[in-house]
Formats: C-alpha cells, structure tokens, sequence
C-alpha cells in the first residue's frame, strides 16, 4: 500500500480507481478544499498496471508528484485494475479506509455510465469504484461489521465523472486555481501522450471543465452528482 505520507483523520477522501483519475476530473475542486484548511486524502484504488501508457513504478511517482501539487496526502491500494468488481471483500477494505481515518465527506466517481467503449469515463472500472465506495460506507457504519474499528458514518457522498446524460447537482468554480489544475495533471508525463481527434488530453480536459463552468458562470467548473437530499438555508438562495 504505497503512501506518499500524512495520518488520519482526514476532512475528505476521494476515492480513485486509478492514479490520475482525480487529478484529471477534480484537482481544482481538491486544491480548493486544502486552500480553505481542509485536510485531502487521495485513495487509488489499483496501481494502473494495465494502462496503455507507464507502469506501476512510474505511475506511483507520477501520483506521488500530483499530490504534491495539490497538497493532498494520497494512497495506493492493491486492486486489480481492469477487474475492480463490487464484491464483498472489497466492500470491507473501503469501510476499513474510511474508519481509520474518519472523513466528513467522501468522492467517487459515478455509479452507472451507460456509454459506448470510446468514452474514457465509461471504463469499468469508474462505475465499480462508485458502487463499491457507496455499499463500503454502508458497512463502515455498521457498529457489528469490523468490530476492532470505532464505526464512522460519512457525511455526504458526491460523485464526479458524472455521466453526459446527468445533469451535475454541483459544480465548482476552479478558474483561479486552473493553472495549478494543469500542472497536478501534467504530473502524469506519462499520461499526455493520450489524444482523442486531434485533441490532446489536457485540451480535452479543459473542454469539460469550460462547459460546466458556463453553466455556473465561470470560466471553468468541476461537476459533482449526489443521489441524496442536500440541505438548503432560504438565505443560500441569494449566494451568488
């Protein structure tokens, strides 16, 4: 279980399937919250040994360095990548996380993608990660269930990579922290050799984060989906 340093309790957890996933979808939306006092802990779920691009070794310095960037503490777990799956095993090593370090908030991507192989979000492994980390924080509940752990009820669970179908609940404007948005992900050197139509990564990057920034009025924007309720103060109404 590589670790690139820090203990718990952590403010927030955001759980991965693979490193760079993060970074490549909310590395805005993380240096903000370290900005404001909070404390970060980026979980990978695998060590993405069967990317097309790098290798285990090169990928875990590459997170090691993302996290430096961001100011997160980050952590690399042993899943198999391409083979994440919802099962019970995995289910008790997510409440294990959660219970030795006890976030107030947790992020994962999306539960359900239902698009065609091209699209890079749709990657089995996204939608597990989602399935897994939601029924995990179920059992970190469970006074019963690891008994040798003091149980921990989450806060709030918020998606990321939501699906071009949804319509996000939040998004969050990470204009002013772009340029360090672009250097957490340049981090993975290895991974800018992907490219879709002539479309570097960075800039396709860039394009997802301009269109939900649109829609909050801000030049750039990290979407996030939560299947729960949120509690609204009337005055929230006039927050602009």
């Amino acid at each position: 279980m590589p670790d690139t340093g820090g203990t718990g309790p952590y403010d927030v957890i955001v759980f991965s399937p693979h490193p760079d996933d993060a970074e490549m979808t909310i590395a805005g939306t993380l240096i903000r919250l370290i900005r404001s006092g909070r404390r970060v802990l980026s979980v990978a779920l695998t060590r993405g040994e069967k990317g097309t691009f790098g290798d285990p070794e090169t990928r875990a310095r590459e997170f090691a360095a993302a996290n430096r960037v961001m100011g997160t503490d980050g952590r690399i777990l042993d899943f198999p990548d391409t083979e994440i799956v919802n099962h019970p095993e995995g289910r008790l090593r997510i409440a294990r996380v959660v219970r030795e370090v006890r976030p107030q908030i947790v992020f994962a991507p999306y539960h359900t993608n239902r698009f065609d192989h091209h699209d890079g979000s749709a990657n089995s492994d996204h939608p597990a990660t989602g399935q897994l980390v939601r029924d995990g924080l179920k059992l970190a509940r469970f006074r019963n269930v690891m008994p040798e752990l003091p149980h921990h009820d989450v806060q709030r669970l918020f998606y990321y990579m939501v699906p071009k179908d949804l319509l996000p609940t939040i998004v969050v404007d990470v204009s002013d922290v772009i340029d360090e948005v672009h250097a957490a992900i340049r981090a993975y050197e290895s991974q800018m050799k992907i490219w879709r139509v002539e479309n570097t990564i960075l800039e396709l990057l860039d394009t997802i984060r301009k269109y939900h920034g649109i829609r909050i009025g801000a030049r750039y924007g990290e979407a996030f989906l939560s299947d729960e309720a949120l509690s609204f103060d009337p005055d929230q109404f006039f927050v602009v």
